[in-house]
């Protein structure tokens, strides 16, 4: 009987860790004993462990996963027994390879022993659900099946890491036997999450939908009184949408509809798409919005804005998540691209604090949040942060004097201030840089006001925050 700790450092996740799931019922199959925890906690630091498992996100989180495969490295013999997979172990192993001695696992757990030496297909456990239920964190949604059907994708987007982690798209597993393996093993759950990078292309849609159906969850189905729904939660390929499976999808609870409308080069299918859908009785949706790739502030306000309009044509809800592109090896998330400059960057992130990181689709809101057109949407995201979260306060007067001398920076007057304002927001000696430019100190003490310290306010960034990251899922 081995001693078994598996660690997820403390992301902002919203899922449960799958893969540490699976490993857990591999390992209680064997007799052993397992605990979980969620960050760095002293109490478990301190016990001998046998093997440690430490699971990976995101590239841009590997730093914190490094820090925590650190904090529990002395609890075990071995550096062999110290084990790291998962996302960010399979983009950038040498990230952690080169920072401290263990064994990463790369990719999914496929094949035999390729967790340990003899070990199973780990993949094809059934999680174990009793892991998390017996955790002090919360994952979302609560009282839920997580399953998949496909694995990889159809599509080979450069900016997403499905390709790299899944190369092969293909038939996974049956839905039923998922299902009813939990039901088995733990319990009936309320709600069916898929976790498909894009179900829709699978040549057995319909047998799946139809295995949905089946399963207790086809439209208006209810378990105790409350409606079960199914959540496609990376998304449905709106390019793949047809008044056909508009209709088969309408035959079970899906909610709400995710969607994705990454670039302009789809509007017209992401249109036909909405369209299609609402046809079929579906009133509520969720659009995830990249900006920051190979776009620029005009195509992210267009985008926005044809939810909008969509939504108030329609009479349906599209909720907009913007989501920030930061490259799949990124540790660090400074990445700017061509067509955009940190203070736009910047300015959006302040208005998801203050939307919450959602865009309503009410279009009075939108106005507000955002601008009524193209050009007062410019002229908020380049306001200073306070000016743009606070904005009923400093609108009349601050605001209204900032807009004033904002605009008369012609077109190589502005690029140099906001070549400027990102030099600022880096610097440790920001008084002696204004001082050297004198003919943008007015403008600037708007930015940062030598009688206070307004610049430092704290900003969430609701890239991960979102009900889920669309870009890529975990190595199940």
């Amino acid at each position: 009987m081995a001693n078994i700790l598996l660690v997820e450092p403390n992301f902002r996740s919203k899922f449960p860790p799958l893969g540490l799931m699976r490993i857990s019922a591999y390992h209680k199959e064997r007799g052993d004993v397992v605990t979980f925890v969620k960050g760095k906690l002293p109490a478990y630091k301190d016990v001998s462990w046998n093997k440690i498992y430490v699971s990976s996100l995101f590239t841009y989180e590997l730093p914190r996963t490094v820090d925590t495969i650190r904090y529990y490295s002395k609890s075990i013999e071995s550096a062999d027994d110290l084990i790291v997979g998962g996302i960010g172990a399979t983009l950038l192993p040498s990230y952690i390879k080169e920072r401290i001695k263990c064994r990463v696992i790369e990719g999914p757990l496929d094949k035999k022993g390729k967790l340990a030496d003899g070990s199973p297909i780990i993949s094809k456990y059934t999680p174990d659900y009793d892991l998390i239920r017996n955790s002090d964190y919360t994952y979302l949604p609560e009282d839920s099946y997580f399953c998949r059907v496909t694995i990889g994708c159809i599509r080979h987007c450069n900016f997403c890491a499905v390709p790299k982690l899944e190369p092969k798209f293909g038939y996974l597993q049956n839905l039923s036997t998922q299902i009813r393996s939990v039901d088995k093993e733990y319990e009936e759950k309320q709600h069916l999450v898929l976790l498909d990078n894009n179900i829709l292309a699978s040549e057995k849609l319909e047998s799946i939908i139809h295995q949905i159906a089946d399963l207790g969850f086809h439209s208006g189905a209810k378990r105790k009184g409350r409606k079960r729904t199914v959540d496609f939660n990376q998304g449905i390929d709106a390019r793949l949408i047809t008044g056909k499976k508009a209709k088969l999808l309408s035959s079970i609870n899906l909610s709400p509809v995710r969607l994705a409308f990454d670039n302009i080069a789809v509007e017209k299918k992401f249109t036909k798409a909405v369209r299609a859908l609402a046809n079929e009785g579906f009133r509520h949706f969720t659009n995830y919005v990249m900006f920051n790739y190979n776009d620029d502030p005009a195509s992210f306000y267009h985008r926005l804005r044809v939810s909008i309009d969509l939504s108030d044509g329609l009479d349906i809800g599209i909720t907009s998540f913007p989501m920030r592109f930061v490259p799949i090896t990124d540790v660090e998330r400074h990445y700017i691209s061509d067509g955009w400059r940190w203070r736009w960057i910047r300015g959006i992130q302040c208005i998801l604090n203050a939307t919450h990181g959602i865009v309503s689709p009410n279009p009075k809101f939108f106005d507000a949040a955002f601008g009524h057109d193209y050009n007062e949407f410019m002229n908020i995201i380049s306001m200073p942060d306070n000016y743009i979260i606070n904005r009923n306060k400093y609108i009349d007067n601050e605001a209204k004097e900032w807009r004033k001398q904002f605009s008369k920076l012609d077109g190589v007057e502005l690029d140099r201030f906001l070549d400027l304002l990102k030099v600022l927001n880096n610097s440790k000696n920001r008084s002696g840089i204004i001082a050297r430019h004198p003919e943008y100190r007015k403008l600037l003490n708007h930015y940062y006001p030598e009688d206070c310290d307004e610049s430092q306010t704290t900003l969430v960034d609701y890239q991960d925050t979102s009900p889920d990251n669309a870009v890529t899922n975990g190595i199940l």
